[in-house]
């Protein structure tokens, strides 16, 4: 059964008010941001981007999960033109928001021996 966008959106916004609250609640046990007193604002924004930050790679990674799932099984060699299997490996990468461990196909050819990356291209990776 489909789920339309705003019943999304919705749950969206009701998972990152969660998350915005376990990210004050932990800054406070651990000390980042004080219990006492009034803490200088831009102790407050850091916690806030170090979520953001964190959502964005996740984000990142099951997106490129999702697009090599969508993917062909088999492809040609870049080099000889051999019709090659593709599999699926784990490659990090340093996104704008820092490293992130993303999903991609990769084929081995059999006739020339070449390891070669086909979806990182299209995918702009």
């Amino acid at each position: 059964m489909a789920v339309d966008a705003d019943t999304l959106r919705a749950e969206l916004r009701e998972s990152l008010r969660r998350t915005a609250e376990l990210r004050v609640a932990w800054d406070l046990a651990e000390g980042r941001v004080p219990a006492q007193g009034v803490p200088h604002y831009s102790l407050i924004e850091a916690a806030a981007h170090a979520v953001g930050r964190e959502v964005s790679r996740l984000a990142q990674a099951l997106h490129m999960g999702e697009v090599v799932a969508r993917q062909q099984t088999h492809a040609r060699c870049p080099a000889c033109g051999t019709r090659c299997g593709l599999s699926s490996r784990k490659r990090t990468v340093t996104s704008g928001d820092g490293p992130v461990e993303l999903q991609e196909l990769v084929g081995r050819c059999p006739a020339c021996h070449r390891d070669f990356f086909p979806s990182a291209g299209r995918a702009g990776v």
